[in-house]
């Protein structure tokens, strides 16, 4: 995000179709040999535009009943002397070099938007001696950042966008829960001009309420209707707009932030620096790790959110925008990066599995986060064995009870749902829940769910107990929530 007063640092190869292949036989003299008669000699069965259709894949996927390497072989049976790469380059209408998908890329950049947001803030201070008076005072301050369309329709003009919560609050402000009252979305292509009431737009001589959200260009407005700072999420609708439906405007398709792994190519989309649309690429460094940075509020109090690491560029204005993935998927919502000297590469984005349920919890629960709580403290064996499957290598915790509160808190809260059923010692493998069955590998694989979790739910818990797999049912009723707001 940048703002204009107060600043937050929290910012497949697909195959061409080969329509002949050249192969030198052993006199000087060039023959043509017919890849199709080829793949029939390989045991293909069907007609030459079934075979075609093989190549690319029936379903966009990468056909299943010839392989290229297979083309290859025959092509050097018959007498093709070159290599592999030198094969490709020479005979076939392939792209060999680094994978550049600009219409996927094209894609995400049409779902992801700009925001500019402004605030006002009414002060009145306290005058001492000798008039004893009031004076009151009116600030305006702006933000921008980033936003992405999760729902469209386009017919209606209604969209639902994502963003982060700190491109749209502003601590102390005069908006309901400190949240803006003057948010605009601009769609890739928009032209955009907002002004944060800093400036004289009317030209009266004077900064007033006129001259607040004086947006210009093809801004849209949204409305804030839900969010969590605790999760550093809100959620913004947009409707009836005429612009929108005339707009390249797009919807992102949701990946997961569970299967991505490390060295995975990715994208990041947003507003960098408040100058529009663009993307910057990189690969995941990390996976899932925690960073902590000071409170949203303006306390003095730190708040840890739980995140991927990229060295694909973020910066200012790249808040609540998007990180996808080589397919096109988004697996990510970013908001920060570090900036601490002599570090460079060190950018953020909040997992998007977590996002999804952050979002439904908040959709369920009137424009706030309500987190089931089952009572209990854990201890987590870090490492415990790191397994490589796939290619890929991936971190395994062991999450052990150490403690059933049985008191409120400090915070408030209950005593939990699972207070006379979890034991200090058990080892928790696995939860149930809406008739899913889920692995807990990972301490955040728990805090997670209980995401999803709603008032008279009950889940089944899959505990280690003194060596022996017991199942534990817990049903949760409204003592066992509490908000993050």
């Amino acid at each position: 995000m940048k703002k204009t007063v107060k600043k937050i640092l929290a910012a497949s190869c697909a195959l061409a179709c080969l329509f002949g292949l050249f192969a030198c036989n052993e006199q000087t003299e060039k023959e043509i040999i017919n890849a199709y008669d080829l793949a029939v000699q390989n045991g293909f069965t069907g007609t030459v535009e079934e075979w075609l259709l093989s190549l690319q894949g029936a379903s966009g996927k990468d056909g299943a009943d010839l392989d290229i390497n297979e083309v290859y072989d025959a092509a050097v049976a018959e007498g093709y002397e070159g290599t592999f790469l030198e094969f490709l380059k020479e005979y076939l209408s392939v792209d060999v070099q680094e994978n550049n998908d600009t219409q996927t890329i094209a894609d995400n950049m049409t779902s992801v938007v700009s925001i500019c947001a402004s605030f006002k803030t009414t002060q009145t201070v306290q005058m001492g001696w000798p008039t004893f008076s009031q004076k009151t005072t009116v600030n305006y301050s702006g933000a921008e950042g980033s936003g992405v369309i999760i729902d469209i329709n386009k017919d209606a003009g209604t969209a639902t966008i994502l963003t982060n919560y700190h491109v749209v609050y502003e601590a102390g402000s005069d908006g309901e829960r400190d949240i803006s009252d003057c948010i605009y979305i601009y769609p890739y292509g928009a032209r955009e001009r907002f002004s944060t009431g800093q400036y004289d737009m009317d030209g009266d001589g004077s900064i007033t309420e006129a001259d607040r959200g004086d947006i210009g260009g093809d801004g849209i407005k949204a409305t804030f209707v839900g969010g969590a700072m605790a999760y550093d999420i809100a959620i913004l609708e947009v409707s009836g707009s005429e612009y929108l439906k005339e707009s390249c405007a797009t919807e992102a398709k949701i990946g997961s932030s569970e299967d991505m792994a490390v060295g995975e190519k990715v994208f990041a989309v947003g507003n960098a620096n408040g100058l529009g649309i663009s993307v910057t690429s990189g690969i995941l460094s990390v996976p899932s790790e925690t960073i902590t940075m000071s409170a949203l509020d303006g306390s003095n109090t730190q708040q840890s959110f739980r995140v991927m690491r990229t060295d694909a560029g973020i910066n200012h204005g790249n808040s609540g925008g998007a990180l996808f993935n080589a397919k096109g998927e988004l697996v990510g919502i970013t908001n920060a990066k570090n900036v601490e000297d002599e570090t460079d590469g060190l950018f953020y984005a909040l997992p998007i599995t977590q996002i999804q349920a952050v979002v439904e919890n908040i959709q369920a629960n009137n424009g706030i986060a309500k987190c089931a709580w089952l009572g209990i403290t854990s201890t987590v064996t870090a490492s415990k064995s790191v397994k490589n499957e796939h290619g890929t290598l991936d971190i395994v915790e062991e999450i052990t009870v150490s403690e059933v509160i049985k008191t409120e808190t400090s915070d408030g809260y209950k005593p939990g749902a699972g207070l006379d059923t979890l034991k200090v010692g058990d080892v928790i493998l696995s939860v149930t829940i809406k008739g899913e069955t889920h692995e807990i590998t990972r301490s955040y694989h728990l805090t997670d769910l209980l995401l999803r979790v709603r008032e008279g739910d009950t889940i089944s818990l899959k505990v280690l107990r003194d060596g022996t797999e017991t199942n534990v049912n817990i049903t949760f009723d409204s003592a066992d929530f509490y908000e993050r707001g």
